[in-house]
């Protein structure tokens, strides 16, 4: 095999691995579809208690962070790559990533009529508040993964550390486009697209650092 064939052929594993973070997300399907009505005997999840939220929410919680994990050290081992990146956000293209996210935020306000968070609080209440945001926080990893993995593969296809969110469109073509699909809705879908935009947005706008990042998705997505 030419080197250049093996260049492809490992570039080709980061949008696998974007892939992969994806595959992860749809577990809950699975336990929704298979493993849950086994627990629950048959009752569907609109009509699950409170203590069966609760326990989906920790069952999806331990797939989703052990896929997470096994993504994070297999990308490391295979590729020789961290998702962990510490650079250094440049102060501009900071204000652009807070721009974008006050303006993620404001799009939840229009659609719930109020913060999101608070929303979800009186829907919920305090317990149940708890554990779906415990949840959120490790789909927001995912969602961020999917981002760094789509990126990388783009920064290396056209042989430089791009500008333009391809990791936001990796994630608009997955994340985003299932939404039709789930919540039967192509407006849903459509506008979860234009978020995962904004989403590869905020990791380019803070340098690629994975933590900056990480808070600035956590916040746009879940407040």
């Amino acid at each position: 095999m030419h080197l250049r064939e093996k260049e492809l052929e490992k570039n080709l594993n980061y949008l696998w691995y974007a892939l992969y973070a994806f595959g992860a997300l749809g577990l809950e399907f699975v336990l929704i579809g298979f493993l849950e009505p086994i627990l629950f005997g048959g009752i569907g999840m609109p009509d699950y208690s409170s203590t069966q939220h609760v326990i989906h929410w920790l069952l999806t919680m331990f797939c989703w962070g052990s896929m997470a994990w096994v993504l994070v050290r297999s990308s490391q081992r295979k590729l020789g790559f961290s998702v962990f990146n510490n650079n250094k956000p440049q102060w501009r293209e900071t204000v652009i990533g807070i721009t974008l996210m006050i303006l993620c935020i404001f799009i939840n306000i229009l659609d719930c009529g109020t913060l999101k968070s608070i929303a979800e609080f009186h829907s919920n209440g305090i317990v149940l508040f708890i554990f779906q945001y415990l949840y959120y926080l490790f789909e927001t990893f995912l969602v961020l993964l999917i981002v760094i993995f789509g990126q990388k593969f783009f920064d290396i296809w056209f042989c430089k550390a791009c500008k333009f969110p391809w990791g936001g469109v990796v994630l608009g073509c997955t994340w985003g486009a299932v939404h039709i699909l789930s919540k039967g809705s192509i407006a849903t879908g459509m506008a979860v697209m234009v978020f995962s935009l904004l989403y590869g947005t905020i990791y380019i706008s803070f340098n690629r650092n994975t933590k900056c990042a990480y808070m600035g998705l956590a916040i746009a997505f879940m407040l």
